[in-house]
Parts: structure tokens; sequence; C-alpha cells
């Protein structure tokens, strides 16, 4: 049994018929925030529905809530962020954020989960890879199984958020510590489901 699978949980989109796609605007996605540490001091991150003209036209209103994904990337609300920011965690910051609504009004109580480099968390041996050849610098990953000792090296606090080296379009990993954070704000837009527990296809 490797305590790790089941501390740590995997972020994913509760969908539904009110969920936010959010999608940057070309300022934000020409400055490759996925996955470059972003200098504090410098403009937002501004993001917008995805599907705002379709919406607007069938006059759909999806909310604006305390927490919502941009790809695999969490953005939260101020109090979500206040929270989290009482770990000191690797590689990691929230950069101020700003969601616009289909209306064009701003809402600038976000925070982007800005992951600037990723750490080698994973045992390949008992992960289930697509086609697995050890020379591929990264793998299609149908199920993670994390590595107790390469995690050990490392102070809990320190990687309590974090996406694994060596794996083709990894998800965020996220300690119960912060699962706890977002049950308590009761959020609704996200799931979190058990590395022990996920296999490819079961976010959806």
């Amino acid at each position: 049994m490797n305590k790790y699978n089941d501390e740590y949980y995997i972020v994913f989109e509760n969908y539904n018929n009110e969920t936010l796609y959010l999608s940057p605007l070309q300022k934000t996605f020409d400055r490759n925030y996925t996955y470059t540490k972003i200098n504090m001091g410098q403009e937002p991150l501004f993001f917008e529905n995805a599907y705002k003209d379709k919406d607007l036209l069938n006059s759909i209103q999806r909310p604006i809530k305390n927490a919502h994904l941009n790809l695999n990337y969490p953005i939260v609300s101020n109090k979500i962020k206040d929270d989290i920011n009482n770990f000191e965690i690797d590689n990691f910051q929230l950069y101020p954020t700003v969601i616009i609504d289909d209306n064009g009004d701003f809402y600038d109580n976000f925070w982007f989960f800005n992951i600037y480099n990723k750490i080698d968390a994973l045992n390949l041996e008992h992960c289930i890879i697509d086609d697995y050849d050890e020379d591929d610098k990264r793998h299609d990953i149908d199920k993670y199984y994390l590595d107790e000792n390469k995690l050990n090296s490392i102070q809990e606090e320190k990687r309590l958020i974090f996406i694994p080296e060596k794996a083709s379009g990894a998800p965020v990993f996220v300690h119960k510590k912060i699962v706890d954070i977002f049950n308590k704000h009761k959020v609704d837009t996200l799931k979190f489901i058990k590395v022990s527990e996920w296999e490819m296809g079961k976010q959806f």
C-alpha cells in the first residue's frame, strides 16, 4: 500500500450545464503562463467564457464561482487564495487574475495556480502507460502511481501542489490539505479524485 496514492488528489472540472470554460485573452496566451514563472507586479492574467458568443445568442449565463479551471490549472477566489497562502509550496505561486463575464464586467478577485516547475514524483514501473518506451521523455499515462521514496525526500509543505514530470498533459496534483480548503469553501465547480482511484476517462 502506497499512502501517497491516497493522500493526493487530481483536480478536474465538475462538468454540468453551468460549467464555465475559461479561455485566456490573446495577451494572456502570449505570456506562456502555463509553464513559466510570471513576475509579480506585471499585469494580471485575463480570462473569459470560451463559449461567450454562443451563450449570448442562447441567453445562457454561466455563474462565476469560487473556483474554475483553465486547462488543468485552478483559478481561485481571494478566500481560497488566503488559505493556500498559509503554506510555502515550491514551484508554485498564486498570480493575480481577472475573469471577464459575458457583459464585459471585470472580476478581479481571482488567482491563477502558476506552477512553473514540475517535480519527479512518479514510479513509472507501477504507472499504467500507453506504448511505454524508456527513452521517451514524456509518457501517456492511463493510471498514475506516486513514488514514496521521491516524495519522502521533499518536505510535505513544499509539495502540497505539483505537476509530475515525465507525464504528457499531466494534471495538477494536490494534497488532502489543499482539498480540505476547497471543501471548506464549498467549491462545487471542481472535483478531486484520489490518485489511487483515478484512471484515464474517470474525470468524465
